[in-house]
């Protein structure tokens, strides 16, 4: 992606690799994170449903610890849905959610080991664990609350949901949180507990993983599937960066440098953060092998940026050249089971015939093809890698006002409904 100029070939590489995205055997890394610890880099991720927790050895990337959660009281292992490391009193610790329970480990030397957990007794769903300053964040479809580090008692809770995409709710700092719906970008503050103006963003796919980086001056940097932003927290823009419009994903900064980095599926550029301009790019497509797909992204200080990519089909260590430095094949093959509970969410639940709406779900089987009965209608979807789904709906004339829309897997034969108004004309 050197000067942001891709020839031909790299667009087919690019087709490509969402195609393998959506076809491949193996399980997808999507997202996880990376800290500097005693001038080392450590790398997690839970998107295999085991906490794999890595360390930056040389020109490799080793594997130190693989840990599946046991659900005791149906006697069978679980996954983890997500992680995050924590450094407290010199010590690595990395805290993980699984369903109902926070989990907290310690990362020394080649073992990880289990220090405590928490289960909470409010059937309250984990999907994301975060820091907010000092603090550890669960984020459920609930709320964001907020825990003692270690301690397992919550001192805070806040009403910020994300039920279509929980991964875009961010605690960037001790104060905002940041939540991407849709097209627009939502700040919490939540000393005042109010949300400030929403920012308008243009999204091709609503549902996408998208991170935003708040720097410690305020300002806030994120990507859609245009431009590269930067605004203040009242939503005026301060910069912007045109891109190749493929989806935009994460931001990330290691906030030691005067650099900011962000990916769109192709790979990763890094941008200065004053002036915005293009330091350096980088396509990651086949950087190491087939099927890499830049999304998720996180940048540690060891000495100089360390910017860890999670690239579909592998992980990525690069340097602040963007130069690979290390890598971590997926292995693990994908199974055909749900990765979290179904759910269905509309982006309004009363229209009027031959309107447009929108239906979100998930928890269905990753990449099966779905049946859409929208009151008599017939429709057909696909989720994708997540097991998670995007359609756009034409509302139906109908004799009655009140209908479902009912959605069902065809493979996993899985099925979810939600309730529809349809506004009759006399």
């Amino acid at each position: 992606m050197k000067k942001m100029v891709f020839l031909a070939f790299i667009v087919l590489l690019a087709v490509f690799a969402i195609a393998s995205q959506s076809q491949s055997k193996v399980k997808s890394y999507y997202s996880g994170d990376a800290i500097g610890f005693n001038n080392q880099v450590y790398v997690v991720s839970a998107n295999t449903g085991s906490l794999e927790v890595l360390r930056l050895d040389g020109e490799a990337l080793s594997l130190i610890g693989k840990i599946k959660p046991f659900d005791t009281r149906f006697g069978r292992y679980d996954n983890f849905y997500d992680a995050k490391f924590s450094a407290e009193n010199n010590k690595l610790f990395v805290y993980a959610v699984s369903g109902f329970t926070l989990y907290k480990y310690q990362v020394n030397g080649n073992n990880v080991e289990l220090v405590a957990e928490k289960k909470n007794s409010s059937w309250e769903w984990y999907t994301r664990v975060d820091k907010f300053g000092d603090n550890v964040v669960t984020i459920s479809d609930k709320s964001v609350k907020v825990w003692k580090s270690g301690i397992f008692d919550t001192i805070d809770s806040h009403p910020v949901v994300n039920k279509q995409n929980p991964y875009n709710v961010r605690a960037n700092n001790d104060r905002y949180i940041t939540n991407i719906q849709g097209d627009y970008l939502t700040i919490y503050d939540s000393e005042n507990r109010t949300e400030l103006p929403k920012i308008a963003l243009n999204y091709k796919n609503k549902n996408d993983n998208h991170k935003v980086y708040q720097s410690e001056d305020g300002k806030l940097y994120l990507c859609d599937d245009y431009y590269f932003k930067k605004f203040d927290l009242s939503g005026r823009l301060l910069g912007s960066f045109r891109h190749l419009d493929y989806q935009g994903y994460d931001a990330a900064a290691s906030g030691h440098s005067n650099f900011v980095y962000f990916s769109n599926g192709l790979g990763v550029v890094k941008l200065n953060k004053d002036t915005m301009e293009l330091a350096v790019s980088q396509e990651t497509v086949q950087m190491s092998g087939a099927g890499g797909w830049a999304m998720g992204l996180s940048v540690v200080y060891t000495g100089g940026d360390r910017v860890v990519v999670f690239n579909n089909s592998s992980i990525l260590v690069l340097d602040d050249q963007l130069n690979k430095l290390a890598s971590y094949q997926a292995t693990e093959e994908a199974d055909s089971t749900s990765i979290e509970n179904l759910y269905l969410s509309l982006d309004r639940n009363v229209a009027s015939p031959s309107s447009l709406i929108t239906l979100n779900g998930g928890g269905f089987y990753p990449n099966e093809k779905l049946s859409i009965d929208f009151a008599g209608t017939k429709i057909n979807g696909q989720a994708d890698y997540r097991g998670r789904f995007s359609q756009d709906l034409v509302v139906p004339s109908s004799t009655v006002s009140h209908v479902d829309i009912k959605v069902d897997g065809d493979n996993s034969r899985l099925s979810y409904s939600i309730d529809f108004h349809i506004n009759i004309t006399k």
